[in-house]
């Protein structure tokens, strides 16, 4: 009984491989046409051969092989289109990602360009100007600290401040 399911076996093979022969160039012309390109066809087809000759053993009945193969052949370009997908969406966000991490160090570059700019600008404006940018703008004070501190009244720190941020701007459109 063992030599019969082995010469089962041997006609289903051979039986498989007759098949894959004969529809050698057909399913080729087919994957061409359906993926619009040759070395996707080529890559369908062999993993098509792959997939049948590894599974030609679950077969039973010969009767059905060839819409058996078809029902492998629909899962492989399946299988195809998804993968095909999934690139393409990795593909989407690896360059949303490069994208996000050029800006990101754009900003980082431009930020400390304007810093190492400001701390060699601010010593070149006058005393007052450069402390009372320094203490609000770049440590954080609070204005209404500041103005006390320099014995201001609103009004005053307004026009300062005003005339503070002027001069930055006039000495880095100047250097920078």
């Amino acid at each position: 009984m063992a030599g019969n399911e082995t010469d089962d076996m041997r006609n289903r093979q051979a039986a498989v491989e007759a098949a894959l022969r004969e529809t050698r160039q057909d399913l080729f012309r087919f994957l061409v046409r359906r993926l619009r390109s040759q070395p996707d066809a080529a890559d369908v087809q062999q993993d098509f051969y792959v997939k049948v000759l590894r599974s030609f053993p679950d077969l039973k009945d010969d009767d059905k092989l060839r819409p058996w193969m078809s029902k492998v052949l629909c899962s492989v370009i399946a299988d195809h289109f998804r993968a095909q997908a999934r690139q393409s969406q990795l593909e989407k966000d690896y360059v949303a990602e490069a994208l996000t991490a050029a800006v990101s160090v754009e900003e980082e570059d431009v930020d400390l360009l304007v810093c190492v700019c400001l701390h060699k600008i601010l010593p070149t404006l006058h005393d007052e100007y450069a402390s009372l940018l320094w203490r609000t703008e770049l440590m954080g004070e609070t204005r209404d600290s500041v103005r006390t501190s320099l014995g201001l009244t609103e009004n005053a720190f307004r026009v300062k401040a005003h005339r503070a941020r002027k001069a930055l701007r006039r000495r880095l459109e100047q250097s920078c």
